[in-house]
């Protein structure tokens, strides 16, 4: 609401008595709900990670994703938190499953958080537009991190403004020479160059031997393996875009 400002003209007691009226009658300001998107921070009781893409289930069912390593198990809680060994904001719903062979896990959302759920990659509303594949991939491609690994967990910029290059795919996993630290494990993936697409989940920091390469950086599963994953386990998800 904009300040009366009072001329040296005076102002009439009708209008003081029709602003003090107004301001009596203006309601608090509503506190905007924290968002659920790809590159937020989520604890999983003692152990911090990041979120990575939004999937699409069966019946309305929303799930989102993070690395299998951050979870004790099936029906643990998650709740989104204020950054890397921070503090968490709210319950956001419960692992209901965890990749075996590969390192995802997947989160079922409560209906009552539905609501503030943005797919897009935070700091970038326009990722993800599809998933990488092994045929529209290449080595070389532009990469997009956001997520709160430790230390870039201090600044937004550091948090969302992170590339590296593509390197690989071996396995179902895909390969990144670029800047990543633990709290960015399960953290999204994307390929700038691809179109804009999801590529992949951060669940590996340092260097990796995939024979018959080697990388230096990030390695985690690709989108494309889960989703195959995820469907023969009985979760027929899709990948949510913008």
């Amino acid at each position: 609401m904009k300040r009366a400002r009072i001329t040296a003209g005076g102002v009439s007691m009708l209008t003081i008595f029709a602003i003090a009226g107004a301001i009596v009658a203006s309601p608090w300001t509503a506190v905007a709900a924290p968002v659920i998107q790809p590159g937020a921070s989520l604890e999983f009781g003692n152990s911090f990670c990041t979120m990575n893409w939004v999937y699409n289930g069966p019946a309305g069912a929303v799930y989102v994703g993070a690395a299998g390593h951050c979870t004790t198990g099936v029906g643990q809680e998650v709740d989104l938190a204020t950054g890397s060994l921070g503090s968490p904001i709210e319950r956001i719903g419960q692992v209901a499953f965890v990749g075996s062979g590969l390192d995802y896990c997947l989160i079922r959302l409560d209906a009552g958080v539905l609501s503030q759920v943005n797919a897009a990659m935070a700091g970038h509303p326009g990722i993800p537009k599809g998933v990488s594949t092994p045929s529209t991939a290449n080595q070389g491609d532009l990469i997009q991190f956001s997520g709160h690994g430790v230390g870039f967990d201090l600044t937004t910029p550091t948090q969302q403004q992170r590339v590296g290059i593509f390197n690989f795919f071996s396995g179902g996993e895909q390969f990144v020479l670029g800047p990543v630290t633990p709290g960015d494990s399960g953290g999204p993936v994307a390929d700038i160059t691809d179109g804009n697409k999801a590529i992949g989940i951060v669940d590996t920091v340092g260097v990796t031997i995939a024979f018959p390469n080697a990388n230096v950086g990030e390695g985690g599963v690709a989108v494309y393996a889960l989703l195959a994953d995820a469907a023969a386990n009985g979760f027929a998800i899709t990948l949510r875009t913008v």
